[in-house]
């Protein structure tokens, strides 16, 4: 299996002060381009991205945050990844938070990781108003809108002040680098040492804190960068928020590789920006592939050319089939609504359908799915752009090993549907202060359990059946995986989001039932028997593709979105 790996782009680097010094190299180039005042581009070079990280992390060393907690809250901005990666670098614990959460949610996890400081935007100190106070944090460095001017004044009481913006305190850790101060430069770091608590989701009293090493960090973003097919000259657009560790590892490959990151300032305007912007490269969770998907048919169809997309496609297939490329030439209007450059989409974080894969392929942007879980830093697999296998996430990246385990702990025979288990580098230490949950997320050998239902082929690759916590076990003792049956509800033009769940019916019996939100245009019939039928009328039609214990025996018509988490995954915990 190892043969067909890609070939080693970079190196893991020993510590993240070397990754940032690495970064300085490419000198001038564009590290991030962001928006300002709505319509105003920004950019970033690379060389000003590592000098303003040195000088913050020398800031906070100066400030006697080594070893200390510290936090960091806000929309997705280039300062975000300075004061991440900054923190890091002055051998403090960086603690990102979901930016969606409740205030009292956020005090509680400042609280629950014990921190001393907070990196928090403008919007968000506003959104926590007088409870920042319950926090009793020793600093708070506001993240200044990214067209701030940098500081000019005095630093004679620096030391003694409480709240300090991101410039202030860059300019404050450069002037302590000109007077002599060596600061960071005289740190050994530890790779194996916690430089990362990172939340699950659920309020204070039920979230796991994941501890993650310096490591880990470094290794998952040298394979993330080795394991998919980009380089130096690519220009990605960043749409997933930053806390989220796929979009924070992503950005950390990105930096290795010397490409170019713009931000998306906004999920209504994903489209709008990939025509400014003109990415070459997409990294998106499976929500955001089946609306653009679906946006895409709905235009062909609006514009009447159904049938000349369809006589396109058909040659195309023919002529691939004798080495012959014309996607990119005979799509040019779908090309263009993408950007006019976008060739890849990464897509992670739950399972994507291989039709959808398949759909895109055909249009000549290529998808590649990833697998991870936060625990695993967050990457575990990578479907090989050097071998994909529809279907497939891929095989295990080479810092760890993947198995799969039955419910007797045993391990499971090649095809055998199980937990997927990992060891390895990318493995977290464990949950922050909570040693009956580490202890009982590890089989005996060390294997970490992710909860996810899974098989290997025989070279290894995994497939992804379903989360363990999602399953539907029948009163027969059948199992069905909501996942599968949603992703024949989503491929029907009358369907726009759906989760499927199990509800009980009058005898206590698991019923397998979906909950839909139809497409505007059959919300748009009106008549709520007509909407039913409608509905009914494509469920029928997945039910018939399914073996009968599977098929969905109740549905449930909603008309507004589901709630979701800031990565998109529907919380099913509501319904």
């Amino acid at each position: 299996m190892r043969n067909y790996l890609p070939k080693e782009k970079v190196a893991v680097f020993p510590d993240v002060r070397a990754l940032i010094t690495n970064c300085g190299k490419f000198g001038e180039k564009t590290v991030y381009k962001y928006l300002v005042n709505k319509d105003e581009v920004k950019e970033l070079s690379y060389k000003a991205f590592s000098d303003n990280i040195i000088n913050t992390a020398t800031a906070l060393y100066g400030l006697n945050l080594k070893d200390k907690k510290i936090a960091l809250l806000s929309e997705s901005r280039p300062e975000w990844l300075q004061a991440y990666l900054a923190t890091l670098c002055a051998k403090a614990v960086i603690v990102p938070l979901d930016k969606e959460l409740m205030p009292e949610q956020i005090i509680g996890f400042l609280k629950m990781a014990e921190c001393s400081a907070l990196f928090i935007s403008p919007d968000y100190k506003t959104k926590l108003g007088e409870l920042l106070a319950e926090a009793e944090l020793d600093y708070i460095f506001d993240l200044e809108q990214s067209n701030y001017t940098p500081y000019e004044g005095s630093y004679e009481d620096f030391a003694t002040k409480k709240e300090l913006n991101f410039y202030e305190l860059c300019a404050y850790g450069q002037h302590l680098l000109s007077v002599g101060y060596m600061g960071i430069y005289n740190l050994s770091y530890d790779q194996d040492a916690m430089a990362s608590i990172l939340f699950t989701s659920g309020t204070t009293g039920t979230s796991k804190g994941v501890m993650l090493s310096h490591k880990n960090l470094l290794v998952t973003a040298a394979q993330c960068a080795n394991n998919t097919p980009f380089d130096g000259n690519d220009v990605f657009l960043s749409v997933l928020p930053m806390h989220h560790t796929y979009e924070t590892t992503i950005d950390l490959a990105i930096l290795h590789l010397g490409a170019t990151i713009c931000i998306n300032n906004s999920i209504k305007y994903v489209l709008r920006n990939l025509k400014r912007f003109k990415p070459t490269g997409f990294v998106l969770v499976p929500l955001f592939v089946q609306t653009i998907h679906k946006r895409i048919q709905d235009e062909i169809k609006k514009k009447g050319k159904q049938g000349t997309f369809d006589k396109a496609l058909k040659l195309t297939k023919g002529l691939r089939k004798v080495k012959i490329d014309l996607r990119r030439a005979l799509f040019t209007e779908v090309i263009a609504s993408l950007g006019g450059r976008l060739k890849t989409i990464i897509c992670g974080g739950a399972a994507l359908d291989p039709e959808l894969v398949k759909s895109f392929q055909d249009m000549g942007v290529n998808i590649y799915q990833g697998y991870g879980i936060t625990e695993c830093s967050p990457l575990v697999s990578v479907d090989l752009y050097t071998r994909p296998k529809t279907g497939s996430v891929g095989p295990a990246i080479p810092c760890c090993e993947v198995t799969i385990i039955d419910d007797n702990g045993k391990q499971c025979e090649v095809g055998e549907i199980g937990e997927i288990a990992v060891k390895g580098d990318n493995v977290m230490l464990g949950y922050y202060k909570n040693e009956a949950a580490t202890e009982a997320a590890f089989t005996d050998d060390g294997y970490f359990l992710t909860g996810d239902f899974g098989k290997l082929d025989e070279d290894g690759y995994i497939y992804i059946t379903g989360r363990k916590k999602n399953l539907i076990i029948l009163s027969n003792g059948k199992n069905v995986y909501p996942e599968e049956i949603e992703e024949y509800l989503m491929r029907l033009d009358t369907v726009k989001e759906c989760a499927v769940i199990a509800r009980k019916n009058n005898l206590d019996e698991a019923v397998v039932t979906a909950i839909i939100l139809p497409e505007q245009s059959v919300l748009d019939l009106g008549d709520e028997n007509a909407i039913q039928e409608k509905i009914k009328e494509g469920v029928l039609a997945v039910n018939n593709q399914l073996p009968s214990f599977k098929q969905i025996r109740n549905v449930e018509i909603r008309r507004n979105e589901f709630e979701k988490t800031s990565s998109q995954k529907i919380k099913r915990f509501m319904l």
